[in-house]
């Protein structure tokens, strides 16, 4: 592993659909919407019958968000629809990590002991980093944790 780092800022728009994996078009329509909006994102993690779009909270006032929902609602017909503010991400990062059995479980073992609820997880297809979503008042002792789990 090369690094742990952090940063706040973020908020996450969680969307469930049943089937939604089977709807041709939806994950372009849905980033279409946000970028109507000029908003950017981050990442979007998702299962089979939901995805969260991560945004900067800078770009996502509350009429944006009010938009944003709205659209969403009414032209991909979601069952579910939800934002969660002050969110930061904590990136573990490195090279070889592909090859390092239990990386996952050791960075979750870390955030429970100082009691860090994970809000989400998010792998790159390269594996090279995994990603976890926690509340930004969690940072310090979330990193600290990393810090002692893996460098201790």
């Amino acid at each position: 592993m090369v690094g742990i780092a952090a940063t706040g800022g973020f908020c996450s728009v969680y969307i469930s659909k049943y089937l939604m994996n089977r709807e041709v078009g939806f994950g372009r329509r849905l980033l279409q919407l946000f970028e109507d909006e000029a908003i950017p994102y981050e990442h979007t993690p998702t299962g089979i019958d939901n995805i969260s779009v991560i945004v900067r909270q800078e770009h996502f006032s509350a009429a944006t968000e009010e938009r944003v929902l709205r659209h969403i609602r009414t032209e991909l017909a979601v069952d579910e629809i939800s934002v969660e503010r002050n969110l930061a991400l904590v990136m573990v990062v490195g090279e070889g990590m592909d090859h390092t059995i239990g990386l996952a479980a050791h960075a979750t073992a870390a955030f429970a002991q100082a009691r860090v609820n994970i809000e989400m997880i998010n792998q790159g297809s390269s594996e090279v980093s995994m990603m976890f979503g926690i509340k930004e008042e969690d940072v310090p002792a979330a990193v600290g944790a990393l810090y002692e789990e893996f460098y201790g």
